[in-house]
């Protein structure tokens, strides 16, 4: 079936009335009680395994979707592409109604065997759906109201489909943005992970509007063939669908290829200009992915601006003593052959904290290269890490690959949520730590490498030592020094870090926050730490007019603004994480590391909080 325009949506009892009608030719009776028919836990996982690289990038982005909209008697689903449920991430109070109806993992949702539904209907009619109340064909699933939207993948195809479900009230308009937009965040997601991706191009005719969810994003290899586009790059090139048809740069610009690698591999954080044929022209930030370590970085002039250099541990101290005390910390260590260990909850600034350690120290000319261990299917990690010969194992590209540690020779690795590696591929890291050689996948010569090494976890380590998901003497190795970032509801400076991410994200729109913006920020519990900020901010820019220069809280989403006016203030949490904190020392009879222990911090962090109340 030819994939629908999601820009010229079809009227809802249209795509209804389709529904009951395919229902009724499968001879389905909508008062019938179907059998359950959940797979068993051997099979469900087979299709995990088969669907491992989605369910690895969808994961993250469903539990911090559910952070947005907790608490509101919901779940957010993730089926494959024939319907089946694979990951549910919902309230316990709403979960227990679903599994009434079989709403779960591991039961397919295909219109032919649930009837009318947002996610078997949104399959069959290859678009976005929303299914609410009696649109629903089968009697016993009208207490739900669901809405659902394809999750397209780079090569072409349905490789899923990602729904809200709930039986409360729900605004369509709101809960459709909420799900189309979480949906193209994955997909950019699988985008941006192509092995092959040389350059990564996000593009917009405004300036202002890039880095938000209205940007363009396309990957070439170091050719300047095309990899793949989002669908809104797709819209914004007019180039149809790209995983049909995939042009190479020079058809689409009349920018020069060599001209954007020199802009790539120059480090800018500035956007620059791209020129396509027909006098079109786009804002456009660039990015190296393999093309730095293809090619050779130049070093910087003396005098090149911190913006230009990228951001530094100076540039992170804002005014609070928490992280100012962690950059002082930090900076003791530069240019010296000693790990360093991030801690903190998701989304505090891990990983832009270890750029700002790469950009601060002699290393900065090299490459900085990232990798999520909690991100890539547990079979892949090695081979992304230690690369791989031809034909190592089944599946490999026919060229081989040089994995992230020789692709940081030189520059900074930076090994994200390390506490999800596997325990047999902490004995191999362990080693190349000490030996500093590494041997690819296939065999062939050890080759050295030269880097530095800034690993993050937001499990504490230790507590994992201690339950044996963790070698000791690779946590030993990793936390010589060791760094805890605070959560953003317990920085003093998030006004001024709001000021900050406002000012990256539209460099040149000066923009401003209202005061009552500000006391909404500060009232805000920021359960996604400073990522929500920034995602927050960017909306709230893309909500903006062209004439616009303040956002107010009608640029905010709704749900924040609501979440700001019922939850408690900071200091009521604070007090109640005191009274909780006071009384588990108590029931340890003043042993803090027992206490932290239960509480699963550490006991700088404990003694800090004693000391708070």
């Amino acid at each position: 079936m030819k994939k629908a325009d999601p820009t010229s949506p079809i009227p809802a009892v249209e795509a209804i009335r389709r529904s009951w009608e395919r229902c009724a030719a499968n001879g389905l009776r909508n008062n019938e009680h179907l059998p359950d028919g959940i797979l068993p836990r051997a099979s469900l996982a087979d299709r995990l395994e088969g669907n491992a690289r989605l369910v690895a990038y969808a994961q993250p982005i469903m539990e911090h979707l559910h952070q947005q909209i907790a608490r509101s008697s919901s779940t957010i689903l993730l089926a494959d592409d024939a319907g089946m449920i694979l990951r549910a991430v919902g309230d316990a109070d709403f979960a227990e109604r679903a599994a009434r109806v079989a709403l779960q993992p591991g039961v397919s949702w295909a219109e032919c065997t649930m009837g009318t539904n947002a996610i078997g209907t949104a399959l069959a009619e290859q678009r976005p759906m929303a299914v609410i109340g009696t649109d629903h064909f089968l009697e016993r699933n009208r207490f739900l109201t669901c809405v659902a939207t394809p999750i397209h993948g780079p090569a072409g195809g349905v490789l899923g489909i990602l729904d809200i479900s709930t039986s409360a009230q729900l605004s369509q308009i709101h809960a459709q943005a909420l799900i189309q937009t979480t949906a193209e965040i994955i997909e950019n997601r699988l985008i941006e992970s192509i092995p092959e991706a040389a350059v990564t191009i996000r593009f917009h005719p405004q300036a202002e509007a890039l880095a938000s969810p209205l940007e363009g994003l396309a990957v070439f290899n170091e050719a300047g063939e095309m990899l793949a586009c989002n669908r809104r790059g797709e819209t914004l090139l007019g180039i149809g669908d790209s995983r049909k048809e995939r042009p190479a740069f020079s058809r689409i610009f009349e920018t020069r290829w060599t001209t954007l690698l020199d802009h790539a591999l120059s480090s800018s954080l500035r956007p620059t200009l791209l020129c396509a044929h027909g006098g079109r022209e786009f804002a456009a930030r660039v990015q190296a992915g393999r093309l730095q370590a293809l090619r050779p970085v130049a070093a910087s002039a003396p005098g090149t601006p911190a913006a230009r250099r990228g951001v530094t541990l100076e540039d992170l101290d804002l005014g609070d003593q928490t992280v100012a005390s962690a950059v002082r910390r930090a900076r003791r260590i530069v240019g010296l052959d000693i790990p360093l260990l991030i801690q903190g909850e998701t989304g505090t600034g891990k990983e832009v904290f270890a750029q700002a350690f790469h950009h601060s120290s002699p290393r900065r000319d090299g490459p900085f290269v990232a990798i999520n261990c909690a991100a890539i299917p547990a079979n892949l990690i090695e081979a992304e890490l230690f690369g791989y010969r031809a034909g190592a194992y089944t599946g490999a590209r026919g060229e081989g690959a040089r994995g992230k540690l020789r692709e940081a020779h030189g520059g900074t690795l930076f090994l994200d949520e390390i506490g999800d590696m596997p325990l047999r591929l902490q004995a191999v890291l362990l080693r190349v730590l000490e030996t500093r050689r590494v041997t690819p996948l296939g065999g062939g010569p050890e080759e050295a490498i030269d880097l530095a090494l800034v690993c993050a976890s937001h499990r504490p380590l230790k507590t994992l030592c201690e339950t044996g998901e963790f070698r000791p003497d690779l946590y030993f190795r990793l936390s010589a020094m060791s760094l805890a970032l605070p959560t953003l509801r317990e920085r003093s400076d998030i006004e001024a870090l709001a000021r900050r991410i406002l000012r990256d994200e539209s460099p040149d729109r000066p923009l401003r926050l209202a005061a009552a913006t500000l006391d909404v920020i500060r009232r805000h519990q920021w359960p996604g730490n400073i990522r929500e900020l920034k995602n927050v901010l960017r909306l709230a820019t893309a909500m903006l007019g062209p004439d616009e220069a303040t956002i107010t809280p009608d640029h905010l989403p709704h749900d924040l603004i609501d979440a700001s006016e019922t939850r408690p203030t900071t200091q009521s949490l604070r007090a109640a994480e005191t009274r909780l904190v006071e009384e588990t020392v108590a029931r340890h009879a003043g042993n803090i590391s027992a206490a932290a222990r239960e509480l699963g911090i550490t006991r700088t962090t404990l003694y800090r909080k004693l000391r708070r109340g």
